[in-house]
């Protein structure tokens, strides 16, 4: 009795949306097109340049890293989409303190060195997702991935590799996925939005503008600002990193799949850093470049 009625109620709720949709005639939201068993190759490069100021004198910290990941389409409905995400590579050099180190995933002499079983426990998270026709965030699994820090030596260097190494973390439901770009409307030259992130007290606010839309290609402009703030281990101490970032890009889509193609970011920030000596300025830049590849089977 209990399933008859719960089926009632189901072919009920369709019919009067069926009806609904019949009646109102309401426009299709344009909707995000994955291939079925295709994979999505991406490709993310970060050059950051970092001055700190340390006991009167400047330090520069250079930081190029290069993530490399995709994403499976594991499931495509009318209704939403199945993801399985993996990180494939990660390469970077560092050059800082009288120091210069670099790492390549795929070398096996590197992942036997210091940085090899962090970035062991990065290329072995994995995780599904499944996004509405929108890109929005229906549900993640696992919610959440930890990475345990096994020298913390190298705080300093994870927290400047932070954008490529956060590809590894699911996006919480309800949230943008990588690939939702646009809003879920028709679109036109001049449409302008705005987008508002927080993340462990850090706050993204970002305006779009759509700036193109030809056969071949969707322009979209951004521009913002963030704060963030970040802790490290130096020579020992503990350090408090606290940045104020103002950046400008662009993305550009596919017309027919509304996926992304590539997206670019140049930043510049201004801070302080918090040390047992006091407060040391800081000033940043970072210039980001996103690639993606096109679906392979």
């Amino acid at each position: 009795m209990r399933v008859y009625f719960f089926s009632v109620i189901f072919l009920c709720t369709q019919a009067f949306k069926a009806y609904s949709q019949d009646s109102t005639s309401a426009p299709a939201i344009p909707k995000l097109v994955f291939e079925q068993g295709k994979k999505y190759g991406i490709t993310m490069d970060v050059k950051t340049k970092v001055t700190q100021q340390a006991m009167g004198r400047p330090v520069d910290f250079d930081v190029n890293a290069t993530g490399v990941h995709h994403y499976a389409v594991t499931n495509a409905t009318e209704d939403n989409t199945t993801l399985h995400h993996e990180v494939d590579q990660i390469i970077f050099s560092f050059d800082g303190m009288g120091q210069k180190r670099s790492f390549n995933s795929d070398s096996e002499k590197d992942m036997k060195g210091m940085f090899g079983s962090t970035i062991k426990q990065y290329k072995e998270k994995k995780y599904d997702m499944i996004i509405d026709p929108t890109g929005q965030v229906m549900m993640s699994f696992p919610e959440k991935v930890d990475i345990k820090e096994e020298d913390s030596r190298l705080a300093i260097v994870t927290n400047m590799l932070k954008d490529v190494l956060d590809i590894v973390q699911p996006p919480k439901k309800g949230t943008a996925s990588f690939f939702k770009i646009l809003p879920a409307k028709e679109i036109v030259v001049g449409d302008t939005w705005n987008e508002r992130t927080s993340t462990s007290g850090n706050v993204t606010l970002t305006t779009y503008t759509i700036s193109e839309i030809s056969d071949t290609a969707i322009i979209v402009d951004y521009e913002g600002n963030s704060s963030v703030s970040t802790e490290a281990e130096m020579m020992g101490n503990k350090v408090t990193t606290n940045m104020k970032n103002t950046f400008t890009g662009k993305i550009t889509l596919d017309p027919l799949t509304r996926i992304m193609r590539e997206k670019t970011m140049t930043m510049d920030g201004k801070g302080e850093a918090e040390t047992p000596f006091g407060k040391q300025p800081v000033t940043s830049k970072v210039n980001t470049v996103i690639k993606l590849s096109p679906p392979q089977e």
